[in-house]
């Protein structure tokens, strides 16, 4: 009787144990299906990780700056070199008047081509005798000034230069009343004294 409950308590407890086991252990599906979930999960960290979104932002942001900056300088400097080539151009244009208004100035005044200086007074003192009066000795200034004479003398010019240079005996005469031999004395005295510059600085 013992042996008989031997024989069909051994192949029930093989079985359970079987059972057991089999309970335990994973089935191949889930075997398979577990890796493969593992894998994709650790495939795709970006999705899963808010900070390396984040530092993508903050990359693009900071890309979008450099580049206003870059084009803000670049447009700087070509503004500059416009402000200073309008400075150049205008300063040249100015320095250019300049130089036409001097040349025109120079110009304008006739000036007479007689060799005259302090020590041969005489072709430049028959050059103003001839542009002033004509060499008419006894004229007038025709505008009222009170010129007088072939080298149009005011008054007090004449007495001045009469006295400075020891003619005494001149001082208060008319000067178109006067010897034309006293007024080229007078004429010469002035110019000795003051040169050209009493009759415009030229003839």
């Amino acid at each position: 009787m013992r042996k008989r409950v031997l024989l069909f308590a051994i192949p029930l407890c093989v079985v359970a144990i079987a059972a057991g086991v089999a309970a335990a252990a994973p089935s191949d599906a889930e075997h398979s299906r577990g890796p493969k979930l593992d894998k994709l999960h650790a495939e795709r960290p970006i999705a899963a990780d808010p900070r390396l979104s984040s530092d993508g932002e903050d990359l693009k942001v900071q890309f979008e700056t450099e580049a206003k900056a870059i084009q803000d300088y670049v447009l700087y400097k070509e503004t500059q070199k416009k402000v200073v080539d309008y400075i150049l151009a205008v300063s040249a244009a100015e320095a250019q008047a300049a130089a036409e208004a001097q040349a025109a100035a120079t110009t304008s005044r006739p000036v007479s081509n007689s060799v005259y200086s302090n020590t041969n007074p005489g072709d430049f003192l028959s050059c103003v005798r001839q542009r002033e009066s004509g060499g008419n000795y006894g004229i007038y200034n025709s505008g009222g000034s009170g010129a007088a004479g072939a080298y149009q003398f005011m008054p007090g010019t004449w007495n001045g230069v009469a006295s400075s240079s020891g003619r005494p005996d001149l001082v208060g005469v008319d000067p178109a009343q006067a010897a034309p031999a006293d007024q080229d004395a007078m004429a010469q005295a002035l110019y000795a004294q003051q040169g050209a510059a009493p009759w415009g600085g030229g003839c």
